[in-house]
């Protein structure tokens, strides 16, 4: 990095309608596009304010060289601020925005009733308010490359959630990278490398939740099939934990493959997908996520969208079975299928519209991955790992769109288990939750 002293005034010169005031002792921002490649200015001393004139020292640096080497929550305040200071500028000077921001905030109400553990003992009654908060951005190198880079809030332990409870004596809360990888377009399809969204079709998160975001490398092709129908074929190989052995085979690992069609049928858009997910956990150490077990497991589901008056009907349903002939020893060594239906009436795409919708699901203990799967239905399990399998219940849900990518939803979980947990269980889990979010991004 080249450094160089600089006044207030001096600054103030340099581009005048690009300067941000932050709070923290990292300092005002200057942006300036030089060619495609947007660059920050980070000075040394805080600005207290916009009167202040005093002698600093700043460092230019491209956006790239800048982001090595910096501390999570550090490096999540210089791109929060620079979504506000360079986008606009990018966008208009670099041919359209080859760098691109998003981000979301989620704050949220939860209150958990009525839950048995599985001792047979009542669980305590819980209210906690919530947070989540997300930023990304993506680099399109050219018309065929391109990185990608996102931070969330929440323990880096918890796979499942990003979200944070509000009250902790307001202590300061982490980020931790969310997702970080390279991509690769080609006519009809795409590969990447990293840590990156699941990228398989689904239309929930019963087998896999979306706040996992797995590592390794998927690629996907899509080919015409005519009449203005698709067919997508997906492959991966992502790696679940690190042996002692650092040994390729050894790793705790998903090897899957999907094929998902899209289509229109007698005035419904239907899409379907049957897919195979082999999870092999690892033979040299305990592996808790995995259960120390193996899992084959078949997914096969669909859904077909109407158009109802205005509105959008949808209706939808998935298969889940687990393939593996697990040993009688093993507890609830049957329980490997799940199954799940739903109705979905409406839409949040725009201000104003409004969406109601009816979950069914019947999870059996082995029919997923528990740890990976969603983390919304129980309150099973850890405060870093949710416990969602062995169930059945119901998802009533009602959502209204303040704008485009602003919305209030409220859900209510009503689930009871299936079985008893374990050898060791005395009662049959329940639950009943209810939660009220507002979603805003951009």
């Amino acid at each position: 990095m080249r450094r160089q002293a600089a006044t207030i005034r001096e600054l103030m010169e340099i581009k005048p309608t690009r300067i941000s005031f932050a709070t923290d002792s990292l300092l005002l921002g200057v942006c300036e596009v030089c060619g495609d490649m947007p660059h920050i200015l980070i000075l040394d001393s805080p600005i207290r304010a916009v009167g202040f004139t005093g002698y600093l020292g700043p460092i230019r640096a491209p956006l790239g060289d800048l982001m090595q080497g910096l501390h999570p929550q550090r490096l999540f305040l210089v791109l929060f601020l620079l979504s506000f200071v360079c986008a606009p500028a990018a966008a208009q000077e670099a041919d359209g925005g080859k760098l691109k921001f998003s981000g979301d905030f989620r704050f949220r109400a939860e209150l958990d009733r009525d839950s048995q553990s599985s001792d047979g003992s009542q669980r305590d009654d819980r209210d906690r308010l919530r947070f989540r908060a997300r930023f990304g951005v993506n680099y399109q190198i050219d018309e065929r490359f391109s990185l990608g880079l996102r931070l969330r809030t929440g323990s880096s332990e918890a796979t499942q959630s990003p979200h944070v409870t509000i009250g902790d004596e307001l202590t300061p809360k982490s980020f931790s990278v969310d997702k970080a990888f390279a991509k690769v377009g080609f006519d009809g399809g795409s590969l990447w490398v990293g840590k990156n969204s699941f990228p398989f079709w689904k239309q929930n998160e019963h087998f896999w939740d979306d706040d996992a975001t797995p590592e390794g490398v998927a690629g996907s092709y899509t080919f015409s099939i005519g009449d203005g129908s698709s067919l997508t074929g997906t492959a991966a190989y992502f790696v679940l934990d690190t042996p002692t052995s650092n040994s390729f085979g050894d790793q705790a690992k998903l090897v899957a493959g999907q094929l998902a069609l899209k289509s229109d049928l007698g005035g419904a858009a239907v899409e379907a997908a049957a897919g195979y997910f082999g999870f092999r956990e690892n033979p040299d150490q305990p592996d808790p996520r995995l259960q120390d077990l193996d899992y084959s497991i078949v997914v096969v589901g669909a859904k077909a969208k109407f158009t109802v008056g205005s509105r959008t009907l949808e209706v939808g349903a998935d298969l889940m079975a687990n393939l593996e002939d697990y040993e009688s020893s093993l507890f609830n060594n049957d329980q490997t299928t799940g199954y799940m239906g739903s109705v979905k009436y409406g839409g949040l795409s725009n201000k104003g519209d409004f969406l109601f919708a009816y979950y069914y699901a019947h999870i059996e203990k082995y029919a997923v991955v528990a740890r990976y799967a969603q983390d919304d239905w129980v309150r099973w399990g850890s405060s870093t790992a949710t416990r969602s399998s062995n169930f059945s219940g119901h998802e009533l849900r009602a959502a209204v769109a303040l704008g485009s990518k602003n919305n209030i939803v409220a859900r209510l979980y009503l689930v009871e288990g299936l079985e008893l947990e374990s050898a060791s269980a005395t009662a049959i889990e329940d639950g009943m939750r209810f939660r009220l979010d507002w979603n805003i991004g951009f």
